[in-house]
Parts: C-alpha cells; structure tokens; sequence
C-alpha cells in the first residue's frame, strides 16, 4: 500500500481516535476506549472447534461434538472474561522529564486503582508501544528537516497480583521515549494491550496522556566567544559577607558590637582572655560572562555548541548569558538557569532571525522559563 495513502489512514484513525477516547493525563476504561478481537491463537482455536463440529455431524460422533462444544463455551467465557480484566485497569502520567535528542528519555505512568472496581485489579501483562510518538502541533518547533519516526517496539510490563495491589503500592510504568530531533513536542497515543487470561482474545486501547517533553539539541563542543561583563563594583574583588548562611573562607576578626548575631561571636577568643570579638569572612565576586557565537555559523552547530557549553559552564559553577540571533538570557547560575537556556536553545526556530529581537527576547527568556519550571515540578 503507498506510504500516502498509509498516512491518510493513519491521520483517519487519530481523528476517530480524539472524539472516542479523548486526550487527559488520567484514563479510567470504560467501554468506548476498549477494543477487542480474537488473537492468532484465539483464531487457530475457533478454527479446531469448527472442525470438531463438522467431524463429528458427519461421523455422528457425539463425543466430537460435545468436545467442539466445550471449546466454543471455553471462548465466550474468555471473551467475557479478559474484556472484564482489561476493563479494571486505570492509568495516569506524569510529566516528562527533559532529555537531549541523541538520548532516550522516558516517560513514567503510574497504575492507579480504577473509579468504579476501586478493590479489583487488572491482571497479566501489558504490552504497550507508541502509535505515534510525536503528535502534530502547530506550535512545535522542529529545527531540523528529520522526521520523528515512530519507535515501533513493543515494551511488556508484568502488573502487580492481588496480593501487592492490597498494600496501596502504586505500580510505575517507565516507558521509553526516542525522539531524534529538537523542540518542544506533545506525544502521542500509546497502544495498550492485554491477552490475559488464555490469550484467545486481544484487549486493547489507544491512549492519549495530553503531555508535552522538551528535547534538548545535542551537546557538541564548538568555538564559541565568550565576553565579559562588566559589574557596578569590579575595582573590589573582595568583599564582606553578612549572610548568616554563607560558607565562605573566614577573612578577619573584629571588635563585637551590640546588636550583631551572637553566632558570629568567636567564644574561644572570649574564654581565653574576655575579648568579644566577632568573624567576618570573604566572598570572591564571580566575573559574569555572555557566550554567543557567531551568526554566521549553521543554526544546528551553533545551538549544539551553546548547549555543551552551557552544560560545562554550569558544572564549573560560572555566571553565563546567552546571546545568539535575538535570544537574550540573562547572566545567571545554577541547575534551574541551565534548564532554562537549553530549553531557549531547544526552541529557537531557525526563521526567529526574520523576527524582532524584542519579540524574540520575550519568547526565550519569559514562555522558555514558564515552560521549563512546569516540567521540572
């Protein structure tokens, strides 16, 4: 069948699939989101009882008939049966965490106890793959003219017997996630099924957890120019910490005045010979730099280069910006900072030169950081 008329199909399904079973980050089954059809197993098995009902009406055996019987009655009992088990099971997602796009993220779904059989549960294994990986976003921002493939592995998951499930344990699910470009995408459906308990018949359902990752570009080392800025106060490289709570080295002892913290006293001065004196110490500024790299540079090498510095940067500690084709972060340190420039990287569109700087200023710094605090919460 040609590819096109594959993906018109496909593009058929998802809109059936979006007004039958719609997008939540929690999915109890019901009977709308349940599908299910004999198995190949289940197939063979229909096909053997036929053939004991037509052996046994022409050689008027009853013992044939009576056991082709018995295997019909075996069937609709499974029918019922593995429709019952599959429809207990209730699933929920949690966000998922960021990852870059020559790696394997993940995403976590939790087992949770179903609203209406809040006591049974779903039993045997699960086998869950994604029907489609990537789902179409106006909004998303692909950096590069690969496409998402759609990662066709099927992943198994034993559930829980009834025996764990009566200690309130929630069961995860850790599904694994390949998206090789850059962006900010929302998945897909993730296909479920269940053959429990003879596998004569197949359950399963499409389902879509309503959640977005942001994939960080490749982290590639690159030339990249570093300037410094300048700060109010650079002719004074030490200074004086009155935080209570710094761990910087100790600089100096001084008279004790009135009103200080008694916990900047230093009381083996005072039961040596009386003296209240009290501990200062010494914070050693931080040059804050910007890191850009030219425009010139292909967006692709360039953003890989600005991410494997601002992942190196940020483990030596420094104070870094960003500056490259409109994206302006400030100077700035810490985990949370990182997650923010490469989630600014990550989404720079490669037409945001077109664009205003003012405009794009916004974008990266104020959305990215919105954005990059929810998936870390």
């Amino acid at each position: 069948m040609p590819a096109s008329v594959l993906n018109y199909l496909q593009r058929r399904l998802l809109r059936w699939l979006d007004r039958r079973v719609p997008a939540s980050h929690e999915h109890h089954l019901n009977l709308n989101s349940i599908f299910i059809l004999p198995s190949g197993f289940g197939w063979s098995f229909i096909i053997l009882s036929l053939c004991l009902f037509l052996l046994g009406t022409n050689y008027q055996n009853n013992l044939m008939l009576l056991l082709s019987y018995l295997c019909l009655s075996i069937m609709l009992l499974t029918l019922f049966y593995t429709h019952q088990n599959f429809a207990r099971l209730a699933l929920k997602a949690a966000p998922p965490r960021s990852f870059h796009c020559n790696l394997q993220g993940e995403l976590q779904i939790q087992v949770i106890p179903h609203a209406a059989r809040p006591t049974k549960t779903c039993n045997g294994v699960l086998a869950i793959k994604w029907l489609n990986t990537v789902r179409s976003m106006e909004t998303a921002v692909h950096a590069s003219n690969e496409d998402t493939s759609v990662d066709q592995q099927t992943y198994s998951f034993s559930l829980n017997d009834n025996e764990v499930a009566e200690t309130k344990q929630t069961q995860t699910l850790s599904v694994p996630l390949q998206i090789p470009v850059r962006g900010r995408f929302a998945l897909g459906r993730l296909t479920i099924a269940c053959d429990f308990p003879l596998g004569l018949y197949k359950c399963w359902t499409h389902l879509d957890f309503n959640q977005q990752v942001t994939v960080y570009a490749k982290p590639q080392e690159g030339p990249v120019t570093i300037d410094k800025v300048a700060s109010s106060n650079e002719s004074d490289s030490v200074s004086q910490v009155n935080d209570l709570t710094s761990n910087e080295d100790f600089y100096a002892l001084n008279d004790y005045e009135i009103g200080q913290p008694l916990n900047r006293v230093s009381w083996k001065h005072v039961a040596r010979n009386g003296n209240w004196v009290s501990k200062s110490f010494t914070s050693f500024q931080s040059d804050s730099v910007v890191i850009s790299i030219p425009s010139s540079t292909d967006i692709e090498t360039a953003i890989s280069a600005l991410t494997y510095a601002t992942i190196s940067w940020t483990a030596a500690e420094r104070v870094f910006g960003i500056q490259y084709k409109g994206l302006n972060i400030a100077p700035d340190h810490g985990e949370m900072h990182m997650h923010e420039c490469l989630s600014a990287l990550a989404c720079l569109n490669s037409h945001s030169s077109q664009a205003s700087p003012a405009s794009n200023k916004t974008a990266s710094i104020f959305s990215i950081k919105s954005e990059s605090t929810r998936s870390m919460k």
